[in-house]
């Protein structure tokens, strides 16, 4: 009996590598009552000799009868009883189907019926059916129906089928490239014979053609005998030493005599339902089976929960929190037994298994597997998540470091051409991979065969997309031509790239791989986390769907958690195996739309209303926190609007931040990168386009971290010293460290970095062409209010020396010098007042800017003559139908002034009718609310509000219009203005 079950493992086995070829006989026929060759050969034998044949036929008398009436009657009497014999139409029978649930690759048969064919149309199998020469160069498929006998589908005649004596002598030279074509299928494939008896001539020389052809690797096909009876000892022993695998049904099942059906279905059944665990019954079992199972995967630095499954065959779930559920297993229950054991004193395994328990329960604690679902509440969670790889921390120096170490292994060989790629170093990346690809078919390393291939083809597409991008927008973008890449180098890849398709790499590795790395399988992939990122839509949908309702999910894996779960094990998967993939954008959208999801739903859960039942069960206090990984998670994958965007729709500074020192120290290796590579001239494209993005995001984000005086410096140097232009121009680089002091302050040491950035700048005013460029109105004058809204009384000494120094002829350092009037000394701003004076409109507002008009009153007539022309220029333009639009908002400041009093001249009042927002402070009274604009509100200082407030005309209209769009927006701004202004 354990002959038998190995058998059938070893049948299953080839059943999923696509290595399982039936061979099927009349006995499989003979089921669905088709006429069987005895009857042939009667009806031979009557016409012969007008009488029946007293007794049974030899084995040779089975060829001889045919032949002599062929060549006594002819071939036409010959081909009238062939057809008189088998032209009958039956049906197929149940171990048709039941051959075809085993998946078999190709099916032989010595039957010419068509039962088979029809197995397989019925069942939407598609094989392409070779019964003659021609068939061979016809065949549409890879699934084949090889026919070797020939069939009847080409009439009844003779010369189409294998029957009598010739036909066997004469068959290689009559049927040569079925011949060898079934040879070759015979020789690369496991065979099974099926509805054959075992003195069968078939068998007999089809095994002779085998050994003969394999000779010492002779492969042992399996052969299913039905004899009621069990086969004697010695004959089993005789047929086994000449080749054959016997699968005795007469041990498996009673039946009587005639019940063939019933013993061919009871083999078929067992081997369809067979399980590799169904031998197990004991602890020593279970554990040498698991391992044997997990045992491939420890090469692995980490695997995805969810993939077990396919490991186990489904028989369990292994889901993302940690826990198994049972699933399809109907034998052993092994994984419930592995965890009891966890619990218990282990002395009764024997010393083997004790080692291998032990790298089972390691294996498990790495990759966060914790015990049976039931078992959960019982069970304390001690797993963190974690990755350990350099490329996920970007810790720039240890991945140079790994990559200078003399590899010792292929492992460590394939480690370091990932770091390469991820140091912008991609050729010679491309190159390692190449070489891993010959080493590891030399060491049949085959999981780094498989994984260098994945990551070459993905390399060969980064180069090839920015290669294109560089030679397309390159210019436009970074101002010059970037070749990253010799023509011969592009051309090369780009040879032994043609035809590649990734789809098949999995299917082209070796059977012994497939089977133990299936969990691989979905990086060979073009649709690479489809069922993740079709997973995250429902999880999406569901977590709406409760907000929606206001509804609450409780247990140990809410659609929240199992979001997060999710993320987690697909990001360290990818890492710490190192897989190019993890820099692509389809994971960093999946990374997005994951951390935007949670963002969402902390947001809820912190401004909800909340039951009486919701505040029992603990609702309203969101889980959600941004730790380090979430920090990193966000940086990697955000854009800079994402961040604007989650800013918009909750209040991330509501929002808990921890590992604060692992942040910093991320921050930190991401300037101290910066610095590098941009204080030199020798900086790669490469690397450049591949660290930009992720770190603008993480010093954006960086705005709620609590930074030391160390990693704020660090940060502030990066941005004004380093960052290009082209990537941060003044403005930003003034707003993001603005959104640095929010949560961490301005150090002191921080006020000389700043000077010595404004006294650069200064300098590049030397030349009368350069102006500083900024996208949002901020420039290098807002440094000042910066560092006098930390240090009021602050005096740049630095700056004011630069000022003095200036004369008449440097006017446009004088212009700029005049900016930072606010930080400096009496003496400085002395100098400047004698040698610049208010003679326009912009040397009034740029003097208002810093500070230096206490009455405003005093320059009415130069506004006034500003506002004849301005309003002037907008009136002609309407006159003449010309629809411009005014960047100058200088009018509607002045608005403002008379609003507040600072001007007093009643001739504002003529310029009524031309600008809404201008009417709206000039004539509150008058003017029509209907044109009022809630978002003019953004814009206005908590003063100007409170007159806002205060005025009787305003204040019923401007609350009735905030509350409106209040209730019509998602922008929470307007709710601030309304709460801390209005109420």
């Amino acid at each position: 009996m354990e002959k038998i079950y190995q058998h059938i493992r070893d049948l299953t086995k080839a059943s999923k590598n696509g290595k399982l070829v039936f061979f099927v006989g009349a006995g499989i026929s003979r089921l669905s009552d088709y006429p069987q060759w005895g009857e042939l050969i009667n009806e031979f034998y009557l016409k012969l000799y007008g009488k029946p044949k007293e007794g049974g036929y030899s084995s040779d008398e089975y060829l001889r009868i045919p032949q002599i009436f062929y060549d006594v009657e002819g071939e036409e009497a010959y081909d009238k009883v062939l057809e008189n014999v088998f032209s009958v139409d039956k049906s197929t029978n149940s171990i048709h189907d039941k051959i075809l649930a085993m998946n078999p690759v190709h099916i032989i048969t010595t039957n010419y019926d068509n039962l088979l064919e029809k197995a397989c149309w019925q069942r939407g199998r598609y094989f392409s059916v070779v019964s003659a020469e021609a068939d061979i160069a016809k065949a549409t498929s890879s699934r084949n129906l090889l026919k070797i006998h020939g069939d009847f589908k080409r009439g009844y005649h003779g010369k189409g089928v294998v029957l009598k004596e010739s036909d066997y002598i004469n068959y290689e030279q009559n049927f040569p490239l079925i011949s060898n074509f079934m040879k070759t299928i015979m020789a690369t494939h496991n065979i099974v014979f099926i509805g054959y008896g075992l003195g069968d001539y078939n068998i007999n020389l089809i095994m002779n053609w085998v050994r003969q052809l394999q000779k010492d690797g002779y492969n042992k096909p399996f052969f299913i005998r039905v004899d009621h009876k069990p086969i004697e000892e010695k004959t089993a022993v005789y047929y086994e030493s000449k080749g054959l695998r016997i699968i005795d049904a007469a041990s498996l099942v009673n039946s009587n005599e005639n019940e063939y059906l019933k013993r061919y279905e009871k083999v078929m059944d067992i081997l369809i339902e067979s399980k590799e665990n169904s031998l197990i019954s004991n602890d020593d079992d279970v554990i040498e089976y698991l391992h044997q199972k997990l045992s491939p995967l420890f090469v692995l630095q980490n695997v995805r929960k969810l993939d077990l499954k396919h490991v186990f065959e489904f028989d369990y779930h292994f889901e993302v929190n940690g826990t198994v559920i049972p699933n399809k297993n109907k034998g052993f229950r092994y994984m419930e037994r592995f965890f009891e054991l966890k619990e218990q004193v282990i002395d009764n395994l024997n010393e083997d298994s004790k080692q291998k328990f032990e790298a089972i329960s390691i294996f498990f604690e790495q990759n966060g597997i914790l015990c049976m679902l039931d078992n959960l509440s019982n069970k304390t969670n001690t797993t963190t998540y974690g990755i350990k790889s350099p490329a996920f921390h970007g810790d720039y120096d240890e991945m140079e470091r790994i990559i200078q170490i003399t590899s010792s292994s292929l492992e460590k060989e394939y480690q370091k051409a990932f770091y390469l790629a991820c140091l912008g170093r991609w050729e010679e990346a491309y190159n390692y991979y190449s070489n891993l690809l010959l080493k590891s078919i030399d060491e049949s390393n085959w999981w780094i065969h498989y994984l260098s291939q994945i990551n070459r083809y993905r390399l060969y597409q980064s180069i090839n997309q920015s290669a294109n991008h560089l030679k397309g927008a390159g210019l436009l973008i970074y101002g010059r031509y970037y070749r990253p890449f010799s023509d011969e180098f592009l051309e090369r890849i780009e040879r032994e790239m043609k035809n590649f398709n990734i789809d098949d790499v999995f299917s082209d590795m070796p059977y012994d791989f497939q089977e133990k790395y299936q969990i691989l399988e979905f990086l060979s992939d073009n649709k690479f986390l489809y069922d993740d990122t079709v997973k995250l839509f429902s999880l999406t949908s569901k977590i709406r769907s409760e907000m929606s309702k206001g509804s609450y999910s409780f247990g140990s894996l809410t659609p929240a958690l199992e979001v997060q779960f999710r993320l987690n094990d697909n990001l360290r998967f990818l890492y710490e195996n190192c897989l190019w993939s993890a820099s692509f954008n389809e994971i960093k959208q999946y990374t997005r739309n994951s951390l935007l999801l949670m963002f969402e739903k902390a947001e809820y859960e912190q401004t909800r209303d909340i039951d009486d039942f919701g505040l029992f069960m603990g609702a309203g206090k969101s889980g959600f926190y941004v730790d380090y990984y979430d920090f990193v998670n966000v940086a990697k994958s955000f854009r800079i609007e994402d961040i604007k965007h989650i800013e918009r729709s909750c209040k991330v500074e509501k929002i808990d931040f921890r590992d604060i020192e692992k942040i910093e120290n991320y921050l930190i290796s991401i300037s101290n990168e910066i610095i590098k590579q941009f204080s030199n001239d020798s900086m790669s494209i490469i690397f450049y386009n591949q660290i930009i993005s992720e770190a603008k995001v993480a010093f954006f984000f960086a705005r709620y971290v609590k930074l030391s005086e160390k990693g704020f410096i660090k940060i502030l140097r990066a941005l004004l010293s380093y960052f290009p232009e082209r990537d941060l121009d003044i403005g930003k680089r003034y707003l993001w460290i603005d959104r640095l002091t929010r949560c961490s302050g301005l150090p002191n040491a921080a006020l000389s970095i700043i000077e010595g950035f404004l006294i650069n700048q200064a300098d590049k005013h030397k030349d009368s062409e350069f102006t500083e460029q900024s996208a949002n109105g901020l420039f290098s004058n807002n440094f000042c209010n910066l560092i006098l809204n930390f240090e009021k009384e602050f005096v740049s000494k630095e700056l004011s020396n630069y000022a003095l120094s200036l004369s008449k002829d440097t006017d446009n350092q004088l212009k700029f010098m005049y900016q930072m009037f606010p930080i400096l000394s009496i003496e400085a701003k002395n100098h400047l007042l004698n040698l610049k004076k208010i003679e326009d409109i912009k040397g009034l507002m740029d003097s208002v800017k810093i500070g230096l008009v206490d009455n405003i009153s005093v320059y009415q007539d130069l506004i006034i003559k500003y506002m004849d022309t301005y309003m002037s220029t907008i009136l002609e333009d309407r006159r003449k139908g010309v629809k411009q639009i005014y960047s100058d908002n200088y009018a509607v400041k002045f608005g403002i002034w008379y609003f507040l009093g600072e001007l007093t001249d009643l001739r504002m009042k003529n310029y009524l009718g031309v600008i809404d927002e201008y009417d709206f402070f000039v004539d509150p009274q008058m003017f029509d609310y209907e044109k009022f604009r809630p978002v003019w509100l953004k814009n206005y200082h908590d003063k100007l509000l409170e007159k806002i407030i205060n005025n009787e005309d305003m204040r019923p209209y401007v609350i009735e219009i905030l509350k409106e769009r209040i209730k019509n927006t998602n922008d929470k701004k307007y709710l601030e203005i309304f709460i801390e202004n209005f109420v």
